[in-house]
């Protein structure tokens, strides 16, 4: 769950040169010498000290400090491995073939630092003598890169941009993977490392500004192991996070799943063996309403070294997971996915594509398309690690950065830019209750697009609050389904276009002469031919019935006021015919316990006339 950047990649047959005999003083020559000797020894202050001296007798000499590069290679100090390699290319730009890979270190470790200028050459060099592929993809990418940055440092107005950071450093050494529940209980969820540890656990805070109001430890989700990387539902229902080396897991860091029910988390369960593998899954994003999962993992079978993966929870089963493909994926690593709540564009941070340095923050069409991966640029990338992209509600971005630092694990904090715009999504939120007495109630909610005839959301009432919330992409036609054991279900056509709609629902318990408007059964005016439209509704009728073998059932048909009262009752017969035999035709339903009356134009209270077909218990 470490976002440390990629550690060095040159691999040598040993961790020290042999000294050239015409390249050194006799002092020198002897001087490293004694270094081998010491490093062979475990001396690695002894083996320092001898190549400082040596130094210090030819300081001019660009093989010593290659060998002194060498040196700190070989005790993992990366910080001097640059810095004597720095030293060294200003001496002499042409080294020996022996060094070749030590052009594409330098190289890669400026760009990675924001010294683009000082990268160019050495990656230039490397491309022309270089060999191993990977080095090679990376120092393509890596080229480009520097004229990519060049632009957006010299021509990007968003440079000047007012990014802010959470304030966390008295609490937290780290901060990362942000996720925003929706209004009205908008909580950010975090993965920390508490001041002084590198243990990591999972958090939740109110903000007010760049400040923390609150902070607490999520409790049953965090244990005396390690926890974090963790995305919650939009509606704050449903958290998967990635905990390692666990005895129920599958590999080395494994997807788990909790749900919120009442005031708690339940005991999180392993994600299984559909999503996770072997190797490591980690850093996953869920859908709004939890039914969707993209992660990162290493498996085998993929196109470079960490790719991005999806899974769809199906009838209440998680699908297998499959890799997002080349669009994508790169031959290096992808971490850190995040849909839009728009469901318009994914964003992920890569370290295999052109940019700033790094992991950046990309963004691409969802549904994939043939368009091309964007770069989103300044301000939010810059040459460090961004990661962990977020998008609140409100359109405001947040995201991870990791900070320079000496440290191994260099920490990170949450930045974050206000953005003023109008969000292409719709938040529904409300309560569901018992229409007798008003008791709180656990029901399914299910929203369909008439448009595109697809349930877009699905969630649960909390069943002790009876609260829900969900997310609708954009302003269209909604059927709304809400149903819980022992009642009747609701039906409900729906056209939102505000960002925010409060909705309270009643369900009527099972009982003779309750009645259910069916708002969701579409007729031309004038016509008894049931509109495609109407599948969805005749579905959940059956499925009534279906769990509901004893309970007989009348389907009432009506019409407007237009037309005799003859022709209107015999119109409104055959519309409540053609539901019937729909409804029949559904594998399970027993055709005697329905039965069918034509009502012609019946006036409600409000002045209106019910249009539609209705169903009642018998």
């Amino acid at each position: 769950m470490n976002f440390k950047k990629i550690s060095l990649l040159i691999l040598f047959s040993s961790f020290f040169i042999d000294a050239i005999c015409q390249d050194y003083k006799w002092r020198t020559e002897r001087l490293l010498e004694k270094s081998k000797e010491a490093l062979y020894q475990r001396n690695w202050e002894g083996a320092v000290q001898y190549m400082e001296e040596a130094i210090e007798i030819e300081p001019a000499n660009h093989h010593l400090y290659l060998e002194k590069a060498t040196l700190f290679y070989g005790i993992n100090d990366l910080n001097k491995v640059v810095g004597s390699l720095e030293k060294a290319f200003s001496l002499e730009e042409e080294w020996p073939a022996k060094y070749t890979d030590f052009y594409f270190l330098l190289g890669k470790e400026s760009f990675d630092r924001g010294k683009y200028q000082l990268a160019k050459k050495p990656i230039q060099i490397y491309l022309q003598k270089g060999y191993k592929e990977d080095y090679i993809n990376m120092a393509e990418v890596i080229s480009k890169s520097i004229e990519f940055a060049s632009k957006e440092l010299n021509g990007s107005p968003a440079n000047n941009q007012d990014i802010k950071s959470i304030e966390s450093e008295k609490i937290f050494r780290s901060i990362y993977f942000p996720f925003f529940t929706l209004y009205p209980s908008e909580f950010l969820y975090f993965t920390g490392q508490r001041t002084g540890s590198l243990a990591e656990g999972i958090y939740r805070a109110k903000l007010s500004g760049n400040q923390f109001q609150n902070v607490e430890e999520v409790p049953v989700i965090n244990t005396k192991e390690n926890e974090g990387a963790a995305a919650i539902s939009a509606d704050g229902r449903v958290m998967v996070f990635t905990s390692c080396n666990k005895r129920d897991g599958f590999g080395s860091c494994d997807l788990y799943i909790s749900y919120f029910e009442g005031d708690d988390w339940q005991k999180p369960e392993n994600l299984g063996v559909k999503i996770n593998s072997s190797a490591w899954e980690s850093q996953p994003f869920l859908s709004s309403d939890g039914r969707f999962l993209l992660f990162s993992s290493n498996r085998k079978g993929g196109l470079g070294k960490r790719d991005l993966y999806y899974a769809k929870k199906v009838n209440g089963e998680w699908s297998k997971a499959v890799n997002l493909g080349d669009k994508v994926n790169t031959f290096a690593d992808e971490i850190s996915p995040f849909l839009s709540l728009s469901n318009e564009e994914l964003f992920f941070s890569s370290n295999g594509r052109v940019g700033m340095g790094g992991f950046d923050i990309y963004k691409i069409d969802w549904p994939i398309s043939d368009k091309e991966v964007e770069n989103i640029g300044l301000p939010i990338n810059t040459f460090n690690n961004e990661l962990s992209y977020h998008q609140t509600f409100s359109g405001d971005r947040y995201w991870a950065r990791e900070l320079q630092s000496e440290e191994k694990y260099p920490p990170s904090k949450i930045f974050y830019e206000d953005v003023e715009k109008a969000t292409k999504i719709n938040l529904v939120y409300g309560k569901v209750i018992d229409a007798i007495d008003s008791s709180n109630l656990r029901a399914k909610i299910q929203i369909y697009d008439l448009a595109m005839d697809s349930l877009v959301q699905e969630t649960y009432s909390n069943f002790k609050t009876g609260e829900y919330k969900v997310v609708i992409p954009k302003p269209s036609d909604y059927s709304f389904y809400v149903e819980s054991a022992g009642y009747l279900f609701l039906s409900k056509k729906l056209e939102i276009s505000e960002s925010k709609t409060q909705l309270n629902f009643s369900l009527k318990p099972i009982r003779k002469d309750e009645i259910v408007v069916l708002n969701n059964i579409y007729f031309e005016f004038d016509s008894y031919e049931l509109s495609n439209k109407s599948g969805n509704e005749i579905s959940k009728i059956a499925d009534f019935l279906i769990q509901n073998p004893d309970i007989r059932i009348e389907i009432g048909g009506y019409t407007d006021e237009v037309g005799s009262a003859a022709y209107n009752k015999e119109l409104s017969k055959k519309r409540a015919t053609a539901v019937y035999n729909q409804l029949v035709k559904r594998a399970g339903v027993d055709k005697e316990n329905v039965q069918v009356v034509g009502y012609g134009a019946k006036k409600l209270p409000s002045g209106e006339y019910l249009k539609t077909v209705v169903f009642k218990i018998i």
